[in-house]
């Protein structure tokens, strides 16, 4: 009887609902939030850890910026590699931007972000803004901080081991003494 009850709790902590933890997520974003970008036309780019939805060369993705006081809009055009989402934006003037994005990512669901960078068309060489980015030391750590997926399957997998071999043990060595 006894063992019937543990049975039971075990079959029941199993089919409790948990949350997904393996959802796609941006994680890295050029120009970086607060970044200052010395041109007024460079390219944005995001980086997401599993690779965008294109179905039939439909992107479903936009990026847009606008001035930090203004409301309208300004959509940039793009194209999804994998993994990687670039747009060429173009701006009218220096001043402080939001940029914001929307993407769909592998499995459907609809991901988006929004950030701030600063636009200062101050320096001038051969009579074109150049861009000045920094390179980012914390994307590196970023991409190496991620756990991949297989981690979690196999995870998984051996709890189900731990779980249901038991359980099988003792269900051959009562068909045993029958």
């Amino acid at each position: 009887m006894r063992t019937k009850i543990t049975l039971t709790a075990l079959l029941a902590l199993l089919l409790i609902p948990t949350s997904a933890h393996a959802h796609d997520d941006r994680f890295y974003i050029n120009p970086a939030p607060g970044e200052v970008v010395t041109s007024s036309s460079f390219e944005a780019v995001l980086t997401f850890n599993y690779p965008l939805l294109v179905i039939e060369g439909q992107t479903n993705a936009e990026l847009s910026t606008k001035l930090v006081d203004s409301t309208e809009w300004t959509a940039h055009p793009l194209e999804i590699t994998g993994t990687t989402l670039v747009a060429q934006v173009v701006v009218a003037e220096a001043g402080s931007y939001d940029l914001r994005w929307s993407a769909v990512s592998s499995d459907g669901h609809r991901i988006s972000g929004d950030s701030t960078f600063a636009v200062d068309i101050a320096m001038i060489e051969g009579g074109e803004a150049v861009v000045q980015t920094a390179a980012e030391p914390e994307q590196a750590a970023t991409e190496s901080a991620q756990i991949p997926a297989g981690f979690y399957v196999g995870l998984l997998m051996v709890a189900l081991g731990a779980v249901f071999a038991p359980i099988g043990l003792m269900m051959r060595r009562r068909s045993k003494k029958s």
